[in-house]
């Protein structure tokens, strides 16, 4: 297979930089996530490694190889589009077996590979049919299964999931995770969907505003983010201002609003600090049966949402938070109702307070 290393990349689309200096270096074999709001410069970032795209600045080398100026036919680069692309005059089957009938692979592998992508993708049945004659989803499970299929050395996905179902792309990702890990295609995956990203990585890039801001392995990026953004941007996050005061057993004491809290302490943060936790952390008791720490407040919303419940509390300490129990455990839970919101210390996390402004640093482009 193959690494990739960009160096200082840069693309400009008129006035606008959609891709700013970005420094990455993708394993042999790894499979990233590439995650970010709309307009962050993914699709961007996919298209110039793929060679759609010539950048204004910086270099590309797959194995020791500059190839920031080659074809893309001479990258051995696999791309599925977000578009799909698909041969239109072409049925499924032909759709899929079109690499490796170019390849010029016997046609007793060509069409056992065929197989085992449209089988993985749930096409198998539909093989003889044009993509004018599937739904979006089926056609792109179908460029999904031409990608894999083109037998290359690395992997370009623009939201592959993106149209379907959500049983089916739950099923799908786990399916496509495996076989990638089977066959150690280097592969680079752009998602808005942070579920997406958090089951499929071995590392995930975070891009901002065409910036690469945060890369590293999945649950390390979740757990510990470097900013409020990537913070916010992973999950629903609850934010307040708090002094932060020395604690034993590595910990801080945070004090905001006439609350006591206790934190890990983050090297190199002393004085006010911006807090944070996300809501899926937050547990809620009722007030007579309150235990732990955490804040006391009375119910606002209440969102059922199946395997959890959304809460909006409205406390007198911090304002209005946001808390996401699991249903087993907070079913009993009604508007109106007073309660206790438990804050594990653990779960809480510390960040330098932004000096726009907390609204600023969250700021989606």
């Amino acid at each position: 297979m193959a690494e990739i290393v960009l160096e200082r990349l840069s693309k400009f689309f008129g006035p606008k930089r959609a891709l700013r200096d970005v420094d990455l270096r993708i394993r042999d074999g790894e499979y990233l996530v590439v995650l970010g709001p709309s307009g962050a410069g993914k699709t961007t970032l996919l298209r110039t490694i793929a060679g759609l795209l010539d950048p204004d600045g910086g270099r590309i080398l797959m194995d020791g190889r500059e190839v920031t100026r080659l074809p893309p036919y001479e990258r051995q680069v696999a791309f599925m589009p977000q578009t799909y692309s698909l041969f239109q005059h072409m049925s499924v089957w032909e759709n899929t077996t079109f690499s490796p009938t170019v390849k010029g692979w016997p046609e007793g592998e060509r069409d056992l590979l065929a197989r085992e992508m449209l089988s993985m993708v749930h096409l198998i049945d539909r093989r003889e049919a044009f993509p004018r004659e599937l739904s979006g989803g089926m056609q792109q499970r179908c460029a999904l299964a031409r990608a894999l299929a083109a037998d290359a050395e690395v992997l370009l996905l623009d939201e592959p999931l993106r149209a379907l179902d959500a049983r089916l792309r739950i099923e799908l990702r786990a399916e496509l995770r495996d076989l990638i890990r089977h066959v150690g295609t280097t592969t680079i995956h752009v998602t808005h969907d942070q579920e997406e990203a958090l089951v499929l990585a071995d590392r995930i890039a975070v891009l901002r505003n065409g910036e690469l801001i945060e890369v590293g392995p999945a649950e390390m990026v979740y757990s510990r983010p470097s900013s409020p953004f990537v913070a916010n941007f992973l999950g629903e996050m609850n934010f307040f201002e708090a002094g932060s005061f020395p604690a034993e057993g590595g910990m801080v004491r945070l004090v905001a609003g006439g609350t006591n809290l206790l934190a890990p302490k983050r090297e190199g943060l002393e004085g006010t600090v911006l807090a944070g936790i996300r809501a899926e952390s937050c547990g809620v008791q009722a007030q007579e049966w309150a235990a732990g720490q955490g804040l006391e407040g009375v119910v606002k919303r209440r969102l059922f949402m199946g395997r959890r419940i959304s809460l909006e509390v409205q406390t007198e300490q911090v304002g209005l938070f946001k808390a996401k129990p699991l249903t087993a455990q907070a079913n009993w839970v009604k508007e109106g109702d007073p309660v206790f919101v438990v804050l594990p210390a653990e779960h809480i996390l510390l960040f330098p307070v932004p000096k726009g402004g907390v609204a600023a640093a969250l700021e989606v482009e």
